[in-house]
């Protein structure tokens, strides 16, 4: 009787089709993201108020998109950098996630054409977060499902694994809320405000979830660019947020 075996990938570049793929459809999405930021054609030298009106809302749709899609682009190569085999079942988990994030384009073009003191935006944010929120689950049920089938390597600490579930489940819970927090108040514009909570957040599960590694001696430049980089986490959510301020107002 023939033993039914499942196909899998065990060479040393077993993922490199798969992460080749994502990164190609990563930058395509990143490339159709900046090609929405044109310049109406009705807007002219006279109307430099109603070009204001329509930049702000396309600027806080593509930056908050690029910043995500951004995230998520290290998430995946976080993962990968730990999977090292892979079967069908990883290979149509990342299909899914490829196909949410192939979505992006289109419900950043509905926010960026949303008038943001109408009545229609809760509706059109809470399209955009899920699609979010749908990108970031089945990222993280493919990680799941990689641990548990003994597809990552077997050196990856546990506190590193928890932490990167944690990560990866907090930006879609923290867009789940902001759809509430839209809907419960649509004229104070709370939903884009919610975002607020993502930089402390992550920070917070870095902390909870910190891996023990042998302590290196830092230098002053070392030191400047972990400060550096600690503010570059926070600064681009400040910058969406004073953007969503700007549109709303």
């Amino acid at each position: 009787m023939r033993t039914a075996r499942k196909k899998e990938d065990r060479s040393p570049g077993g993922t490199a089709r798969l992460v080749g793929l994502s990164d190609g459809l990563f930058a395509t999405v990143l490339t159709l993201l900046v090609l929405d930021l044109r310049i109406p054609e009705a807007v002219g030298a006279a109307a430099a108020g109603s070009f204001q009106k329509w930049i702000g809302p396309h600027l806080f749709s593509y930056l908050l998109t690029f910043l995500v899609s951004g995230t998520y682009w290290m998430a995946h190569h976080r993962d990968f950098d730990h999977i090292v085999r892979q079967d069908r079942t990883v290979l149509s988990y990342n299909l899914l996630f490829l196909l949410f994030i192939g979505l992006l384009p289109f419900t950043t073009a509905t926010i960026g054409q949303t008038d943001f003191s109408g009545g229609s935006f809760p509706f059109y944010w809470a399209m955009y977060s899920v699609n979010i929120a749908c990108a970031g689950v089945t990222l993280t049920v493919t990680w799941l499902y990689a641990l548990r089938h003994g597809l990552v390597e077997k050196t990856i600490p546990r506190g590193e694994s928890r932490r990167i579930i944690a990560r990866q489940v907090l930006i879609p819970v923290v867009f789940l809320v902001s759809i509430a927090t839209e809907a419960a108040a649509p004229k104070a514009f709370l939903g884009p405000y919610t975002l607020l909570a993502m930089a402390p957040g992550l920070l917070l599960v870095d902390r909870l979830f910190h891996v023990e590694r042998t302590p290196r001696p830092l230098g002053v430049g070392r030191q400047l660019t972990q400060l550096l980089w600690r503010a570059g986490t926070v600064l681009p959510w400040l910058l969406i947020i004073g953007l969503a301020w700007y549109v709303a107002a």
